[in-house]
Formats: C-alpha cells, structure tokens, sequence
C-alpha cells in the first residue's frame, strides 16, 4: 500500500527514520509502533479540532490498519 508524498512525510517524521513509502515493505513490529504513534496523534487532533491533521491521519492509520490485517 503506497503512502502519498504527505503520508511519508508524517510517517517519516512521526518514526524519526527514512521509511519505505510502501508500507508492505516495513516489518510488522514497526507497523504497530507506527500505528500506535499515529493513533496518538488522531487522538491529539480530535481534542485540539485540527481537521487538517485529520485529514492525514485518518486515511494513514487505515492504511496501516489494512497492511496488518493482510498479513493475519
């Protein structure tokens, strides 16, 4: 699952490294890292109303949501 250019950047900023812009090719423990660090922030932007941080958030953590429930 392909990451826009503005998903890789929060993924990149929220894990501190260089990530793949496929999440299919990061390992599963760093996916639920990401998801957890991701979940975070969907929970800081509801409680501060930022709608532009949710607007990013939301498809990312689903996107990430996705790429675990496929290797169940």
């Amino acid at each position: 699952m392909e990451l826009t250019d503005r998903e890789h950047e929060v993924v990149t900023n929220v894990c501190g490294d260089e990530m793949p812009t496929d999440l299919r090719e990061i390992e599963t423990d760093q996916l639920v890292a990401m998801h957890d660090r991701v979940t975070q922030g969907v929970q800081l932007s509801y409680d501060d109303d930022d709608v532009e941080s949710l607007g990013i958030l939301l498809p990312l953590e689903g996107k990430i949501t996705n790429v675990l429930h496929d290797r169940l």
